[in-house]
């Protein structure tokens, strides 16, 4: 036991003086300025770590498995493979599935979809949006992705800034603007995003994914896309749901009918799965069935405000009924 131990603990020093050394190597020529690579998501994968023992973790009572760090980067050579080259697009997308998205393909197997990101059309690569300082690590810790993200569709479009010599567009006077404003551009803007299914915790694999899909949750107050993900361990299953950052936007947004024709299935209507994620991860209520939450008098429970509505429209026909036959009304004039 002792052998093994200190075997491990000498493998554990080689690996964290190599990291070391490496940062140091490449801090001579190069300005890594605050840089702190222990605290990137790249290194740390903590967003996958903390969603999997929220939902699938938490059924099975296990810890992550290994490979779902397979996209670990321990240190510079991890993104940087050859000296003095950036790394492009196509290097990201080895890892972030959601770059081969925004590029135009459904997935790493080459399938081509309808469109590419609309951003992506227009020029733009990863570093438009994303902070470099964040992807190297600038010393704090985040858990998951969107906390280490700042930028928001609004910071560009409702400004009208220039992007790599572009002005970001937005029209506030749109109908679906106006009536949607606790919606997420991208609950509407963001076309299909892929899905996968009974991922199989013993061997690795998952049997399948899908584009058909389209959930929406609630992101701190703002309804945002959803996907839902089985996970399955022998003859056990998990299922969760999370929201999601789709990278297919369009300059078309969604038919109404795409949700309000569909409530049930978009809204997750009856889900006991867990629900994975960011602080302020919820269920959304449908539009059509507006809840309060008695919260706030020490009641766990929802008031459903369309159905009290419902009840004082029957009150006030009903109302009308037993007048109508009481006082006798015919072609609105009394009769005695």
């Amino acid at each position: 036991m002792k052998r093994i131990l200190a075997v491990f603990l000498v493998t554990f020093l080689i690996l964290v003086n190599q990291t070391a050394a490496q940062e140091e190597t490449c801090g001579r020529c190069h300005d890594l300025g605050t840089m702190d690579f222990d605290t990137s998501l790249h290194k740390t994968l903590s967003g996958i770590d903390t969603a999997f023992k929220q939902a699938a973790g938490n059924d099975f009572g296990i810890d992550t498995p290994e490979y779902c760090f397979s996209c670990h980067i321990e240190d510079c050579s991890g993104c940087h493979e050859v000296h003095k080259q950036i790394p492009e697009m196509s290097d990201c997308n080895k890892c972030h599935r959601v770059g081969l998205n925004y590029i135009g393909l459904v997935s790493e197997y080459g399938q081509k979809a309808d469109h590419a990101d609309v951003h992506f059309e227009k020029g733009f690569d990863c570093l438009d949006c994303h902070d470099i300082d964040k992807i190297h690590g600038d010393g704090k810790s985040y858990t998951f992705a969107d906390d280490a993200v700042e930028i928001d569709c609004e910071d560009c479009h409702i400004e009208g800034k220039f992007v790599s010599g572009r002005e970001a567009t937005y029209d506030p006077g749109t109908d679906a603007h106006k009536l949607h404003p606790d919606l997420e551009c991208s609950a509407c803007h963001a076309d299909y995003y892929p899905t996968c299914y009974n991922c199989h915790l013993d061997t690795g694999k998952f049997e399948g994914f899908t584009t058909k899909d389209f959930y929406l949750m609630k992101h701190e107050g703002k309804y945002s896309p959803a996907y839902v993900q089985t996970v399955t361990l022998g003859e056990k299953q998990s299922v969760g749901a999370g929201v999601i950052n789709p990278h297919t936007i369009t300059s078309d947004a969604r038919k109404c009918e795409d949700c309000h024709d569909n409530q049930e299935k978009v809204f997750l209507t009856g889900f006991d799965g867990r629900v994975f994620g960011p602080p302020g991860v919820e269920l959304a209520e449908p539009p059509s069935e507006l809840a309060v939450s008695l919260g706030f008098i020490g009641v766990n429970y929802k008031l459903d405000i369309t159905f009290i509505g419902s009840l004082i429209i029957l009150g006030v026909l009903g109302g009308l009924a037993v007048h109508v036959i009481v006082r006798r009304i015919t072609l609105g004039r009394w009769v005695g």
